[in-house]
């Protein structure tokens, strides 16, 4: 298994409230989640929410009898009511990863995030945003010339805007994303010069916007020293978001975080608030060599 590659706000240049809001006390209940990526034939177990704890995928697949009800969500989706079948382990050599079967099956293309049906996992609205919108491919454009590529091809591929801690202000996560090769949605093996991959939450603090960097992966479009030759990255790696959803009823939402490699992928669950930033928490699978 691997570790994932890991490591708010403008909204067209106005900043927009919600109101006041906050942790509220954390439901009983068991609440499993699922997770899927472009491509997958199933969603994969990430664990669960009981009582105020995280599980893990080992800890939350004895409690899954099958029959169990979710709503699906896309980034920006409405929710759609399904129903899953008992997990699967994928076997070597990731055992302690697992499948689950859903009914009706998933839409193929999309990162989706399935949450317990009783659960109110999205609290306030998480929008997508039009990829076109210049404001973001600058803001792109200024963190790639600040990581030293000189003329970078700036290419969004998600923007997602919402209250993730219900505090009344809106974050905006961007994702920018561009490979010379790539097979579907893995990076190729090997970062040419100029790729990267890029997920960026952008939120204010006390009027201040400022930038959080969730995920990067940068190929120099010049050797590291003069005697390195090209190219110059021996490992593309590629961060996206899968998913925003409160997967435990405490009132903050969850980012779900997706990494991948050429042999593998790997998801994670983080917490988020503009205090102590991102925190991890124990749901994460994956599969790779």
């Amino acid at each position: 298994m691997t570790r994932p590659f890991l490591q708010a706000l403008l909204l067209g240049g106005a900043l927009m409230a919600t109101g006041a809001g906050g942790q509220t006390p954390v439901p009983g209940g068991f609440f499993p989640v699922l997770v899927h990526a472009p491509g997958d034939d199933r969603p994969q177990l990430l664990g669960a929410a009981a009582g105020g704890r995280w599980l893990t995928a080992a800890g939350t697949v004895p409690r899954l009898k099958g029959q169990e009800r979710y709503l699906r969500r896309s980034l920006g989706g409405p929710p759609v009511a399904v129903t899953g079948d008992t997990p699967e382990s994928f076997g070597e050599p990731c055992p302690d990863a697992y499948a689950v079967a859903v009914r009706p099956a998933g839409l193929p293309d999309q990162f989706q995030v399935f949450t317990a049906a009783g659960l109110n996992a999205r609290p306030r609205p998480v929008t997508a945003l039009p990829v076109g919108n210049e404001t973001y491919r600058q803001i792109v454009r200024t963190e790639l010339l600040r990581r030293g590529l000189n003329n970078p091809k700036v290419r969004l591929v998600g923007l997602t805007r919402s209250d993730l801690d219900g505090d009344g202000t809106l974050e905006v996560l961007i994702e920018a994303t561009s490979y010379g090769e790539r097979s579907g949605i893995h990076p190729p093996p090997v970062g040419q010069p100029g790729d990267y991959s890029l997920v960026l939450l952008r939120h204010v603090v006390r009027g201040q916007v400022l930038t959080v960097t969730l995920g990067a992966d940068i190929a120099p479009q010049t050797p590291v020293n003069a005697d390195a030759p090209l190219p110059t990255r021996p490992l593309a790696t590629l961060s996206r978001l899968a998913g925003i959803a409160d997967l435990n009823g405490d009132g903050r939402m969850e980012l779900v975080l997706y990494g991948a490699y050429y042999e593998g992928s790997s998801y994670t669950v983080n917490e988020w608030t503009p205090a102590r930033g991102l925190t991890d928490t124990p749901l994460q699978t994956g599969c790779g060599v």
